[in-house]
């Protein structure tokens, strides 16, 4: 996994415009406006958590431990609210748009990959936490609503021997 791709990007993100997650938010109801009810009528700290949560994720990339306890975590609490396996996939594609839309000229296909990258990666972290009942309300595998160009890296290990 290239952190410093993924790092760049997203101060590349950020410097474009510091709301790009509520940008995100409105493409994701926009795009799949059956997610829009597992949201309060204000976004914006929804979008600032998500942002936070980025950030903590690029910050521990290099703490297995961490990634699995507070990923994990993240992915029971998500179970709980109702978030299905098949959304994963939604919203990673979605933030990549998103991130590229804002990046403009600068955003490349590399980031995208990075980010697909990294995006199934959390994603297989947060659903092997789910409950097996929520697993089994779907036959979504992460990879398959993700666009990416290779396979999955576990966070915390490198794409590179």
């Amino acid at each position: 996994m290239d952190k410093d791709l993924l790092e760049h990007s997203l101060t590349l993100v950020g410097a474009g415009d510091p709301d790009f997650t509520v940008r995100f938010y409105e493409r994701l109801f926009d795009e799949h406006p059956s997610v829009r009810d597992l949201f309060g009528t204000n976004i914006r700290p929804q979008a600032a958590m998500l942002q936070q949560a980025i950030v903590a994720v690029l910050d521990h990339l290099d703490d297995p431990g961490w990634l699995q306890e507070s990923v994990g975590s993240l992915g029971r609490v998500h179970a709980s609210l109702g978030v299905t396996p098949q959304m994963y996939g939604w919203v990673a594609t979605t933030l990549v748009t998103t991130m590229a839309a804002v990046g403009g000229d600068k955003w490349t296909d590399d980031m995208s990959a990075a980010w697909n990258e990294a995006l199934t990666a959390v994603t297989v972290i947060m659903l092997d936490a789910y409950p097996k009942e929520a697993k089994d309300e779907t036959t979504c595998s992460p990879q398959s609503s993700i666009s990416s160009t290779s396979s999955p890296t576990p966070l915390g290990s490198s794409s590179t021997p």
